[in-house]
């Protein structure tokens, strides 16, 4: 059992991709979370260092004349500050440094996609589906519109790859016989 197992992931993990549409923008996805995962983990963490963040939160607030009954990215922005400035300084530096992790999680992912690696499609789907659970915990208790949003394009990402990849689903005639084949084209 586990030598069949272990010729079919051998064989599986070492096969090259076709880049199909679906696989180009789930690498585009990947590279735009990555930037402003990096970016904004980056710039967080700087803040946070020099002890900033108070004053950049005074400051952008005046400058953008933040109001509850203005537009929605002015409230957006004006939420988004308030939840920062009520972090420990501690507290900031981890979601920096966690935002540097996720975002180089998503360049290896994209980058792997790129490089056309069957093994990028497998890492795609666990990192996509670990975190399905806790969208819709979140969805649940705070829903908005970019929470579904992100929601409904993880959940395509994981369908598209178990269905459309077939990952975990396919098995070479080879393996029936005993002989694990090489490396071809999917």
């Amino acid at each position: 059992m586990f030598g069949r197992l272990k010729a079919w992931a051998r064989w599986e993990l070492e096969r090259r991709i076709e880049l199909t549409v679906g696989l180009r923008l789930i690498i585009l996805d990947r590279f735009v979370k990555a930037f402003v995962l990096l970016a904004g983990g980056v710039v967080l963490m700087v803040v946070t260092a020099t002890g900033g963040i108070e004053h950049i939160t005074e400051q952008l607030q005046t400058e953008l004349n933040l109001d509850p009954g203005r537009h929605l990215w002015l409230r957006l922005a004006e939420a988004l500050l308030q939840r920062f400035t009520s972090l420990s300084r501690v507290a900031e530096l981890a979601v920096g440094v966690a935002a540097i992790l996720y975002g180089m999680l998503e360049v290896v992912e994209g980058t792997a996609l790129i490089m056309r690696r069957r093994w990028a499609e497998y890492l795609v789907l666990l990192a996509t589906a670990a975190f399905i659970p806790l969208e819709v915990d979140e969805l649940i208790r705070h829903p908005t519109v970019f929470k579904g949003l992100a929601f409904v394009i993880n959940a395509i990402i994981v369908a598209y790859l178990v269905r459309r990849k077939r990952l975990f689903l396919d098995w070479p005639a080879e393996l029936e016989h005993g002989t694990a084949p090489p490396a071809t084209e999917h």
